[in-house]
């Protein structure tokens, strides 16, 4: 990114915390492993991999960025659905890899089962939808 930055030129970027920092991702992995196998759902999990404050700035200080800055940022995440999360995640995620090759049949029943497992996990899914605080760290910086 520094490389392609005018002189003086901003960064942003928002980065995933911690997994359990949204609990709505935390269940939905849970629940991809549970029915797909251990490890399942580890490119969902990468998602995650800079949760780290400290070594989040280290990074972008060792690529050569000055002035930077990491805030946390808490947004609500919304859906229809648990139903409709899980839709989503399994079509429009990486996630999707994982049940590319299933009949309708068998995929509908799995989003069926995982969304049944995130509304046992969640106090935030009720009949007006689904919803999961999200936290991001958000780095700023200059060149």
């Amino acid at each position: 990114m520094i490389r392609v930055l005018v002189p003086d030129g901003r960064l942003a970027l928002s980065v995933f915390t911690a997994i359990e920092r949204t609990p709505v991702t935390n269940a939905l992995t849970a629940a991809v492993d549970r029915y797909l196998g251990p490890q399942a759902s580890a490119v969902k999990r990468s998602e995650h991999s800079l949760s780290d404050p400290v070594h989040l700035h280290e990074l972008v200080v060792g690529a050569g960025f000055r002035e930077v800055t990491i805030k946390q940022v808490i947004q609500i995440i919304r859906f229809d659905s648990a139903q409709q999360y899980v839709h989503f995640q399994l079509s429009a995620t990486p996630l999707a890899s994982l049940v590319g090759r299933m009949a309708n049949v068998q995929r509908n029943a799995l989003e069926s089962n995982i969304a049944r497992d995130i509304r046992a996990a969640l106090a935030s899914v009720s009949e007006e939808g689904l919803t999961s605080p999200q936290e991001v760290h958000v780095a700023r910086a200059r060149k």
